[in-house]
């Protein structure tokens, strides 16, 4: 199935963020999930154009959004059922009830608790008969409802996990607790992501509570997007890119760039809610040969790898790549193979 809407002639100016994806501003109705379909660069635009006529053909009256430069799907009642999101090799559609669906889309980690996905390559297509049995099901089921996380940046709750947390840190316990009350005083939403506390704004981190020997910090995942005048921020690492972490030594250290702090908590919202992104970086890393010969051997592993967030490959070649020893590297590569097959990063867990 396809559609014979014509591409708007706006989509031209339209900015391709990492993967080549669309930025496309938050907004709900038709409009501005045509503009984003309209901006899918080359093969990708076909398959938008087929999930979004099978969606409108399937569920009469669809509610249509984008949120985080995807286009969304559902109803009032029930919630999004579904969203796809464009990468650099493949478009991602995601089932937010995937877990109970029958079969289960084949994409999915235990982080992604019920949501599931397929990833639509070129040299696939839409499997339309799969696609369809998928969207009646998940239609007719409770979905994702931003208005739970909006209601819980509203009225937010300190979890135990976060208390147990604290109470067992060695180091920086009392920076720490501070750290937690000027973000929970924000209005985020308090999680433990990666055994650590995360603040979240309708599901996407916004800051993270770190503890390390020399000092405690705050990690905004997009801290790149920050503008930060006094240089309050820094790298987390020599190869960081979108990252960037507020480092604290002392509770004198936090009062006195509290209000720093929170205004860089604002910034960070408005960012998240704009649907803003850190752009790709224009050269990636050469993938090592060691790791380059074992994919032409492996077709498992290599479709694994490149279904991977830009990201994620990054994360694997740079610690691939590290090693001095060709024999070092070829056992880096065997012994993150069941992780690289799971669809996670090196620090997924």
């Amino acid at each position: 199935m396809s559609s014979s809407r014509p591409k708007s002639a706006k989509s031209k100016s339209v900015k391709l963020l990492s993967g080549g994806n669309p930025q496309i501003p938050k907004g709900d109705g038709e409009a501005p999930v045509r503009a984003y379909v309209d901006a899918m660069p080359g093969w990708k635009r076909e398959i938008g154009e087929q999930l979004d006529a099978l969606v409108s053909e399937l569920v009469p009256g669809v509610q249509k959004a984008i949120r985080w430069n995807s286009p969304f799907y559902g109803s009032e009642e029930l919630g999004w059922f579904l969203s796809f999101h464009v990468f650099t090799r493949y478009v991602r559609v995601t089932f937010f009830a995937g877990l109970s669906l029958t079969p289960i889309p084949p994409g999915g980690t235990e982080k992604s608790r019920v949501g599931r996905w397929i990833d639509i390559y070129e040299d696939e297509g839409i499997d339309e008969a799969q696609m369809t049995k998928w969207i009646k099901q998940a239609a007719k089921l409770p979905g994702w409802q931003s208005s739970t996380s909006a209601e819980q940046n509203a009225n937010p709750k300190k979890i135990p996990e976060v208390d147990a947390y604290l109470a067992k840190a060695k180091k920086w316990r009392e920076e720490q607790v501070e750290l937690r009350e000027i973000l929970f005083g924000c209005g985020l939403t308090e999680e433990l992501k990666w055994s650590k506390p995360c603040y979240t704004f309708e599901g996407h981190n916004v800051a993270i509570i770190q503890g390390f020997k020399e000092f405690c910090a705050v990690l905004f995942p997009n801290g790149a997007l920050l503008k930060d005048p006094k240089g309050f921020l820094e790298k987390p690492g020599e190869n960081s890119h979108s990252a960037r972490r507020m480092p604290f030594r002392s509770l004198a250290e936090i009062t006195k760039k509290r209000a720093a702090l929170k205004a860089f908590v604002k910034e960070a919202v408005k960012a998240e809610k704009a649907g803003k992104e850190v752009e790709a970086r224009k050269e990636r890393e050469p993938i090592p040969e060691e790791l380059q010969r074992k994919m032409k051997s492996d077709p498992e592993l290599k479709k694994a790898f490149e279904a991977l967030t830009p990201g994620r490959q990054r994360g694997y070649i740079l610690h691939i790549s590290a090693a001095k020893q060709s024999t070092t590297r070829e056992n880096r590569i065997g012994k993150w193979r069941p992780h690289i097959l799971d669809g996670k990063g090196m620090h997924d867990r």
